[in-house]
């Protein structure tokens, strides 16, 4: 019998972008539809929801992912 978490899917990743910017309409990096929303980290074109799937999708333990939230979250009066 396998276990009952065994093929469920990692849960989501919620960032704090409160302090991104919007920009002209440019192609998200992620799914190259077009945004006007820019990552608070890096200033690109990129949807907040292509930013948090890429996280869940890509963090491979729970330290992992902590540290990617941390990377790609801005900190506490930072703008970028």
């Amino acid at each position: 019998m396998s276990h009952a978490t065994s093929g469920m899917p990692a849960r989501p990743v919620v960032l704090d972008w409160r302090h991104g910017t919007i920009g002209p309409l440019a192609p998200c990096v992620l799914c190259e539809i077009p945004t006007v929303c820019r990552s608070p980290v890096k200033d690109v074109p990129c949807h907040k929801a292509c930013a948090e799937t890429w996280i869940t999708s890509h963090a491979g333990s729970s330290a992992d992912r902590a540290r990617l939230i941390r990377r790609y979250t801005p900190g506490r009066g930072e703008l970028r």
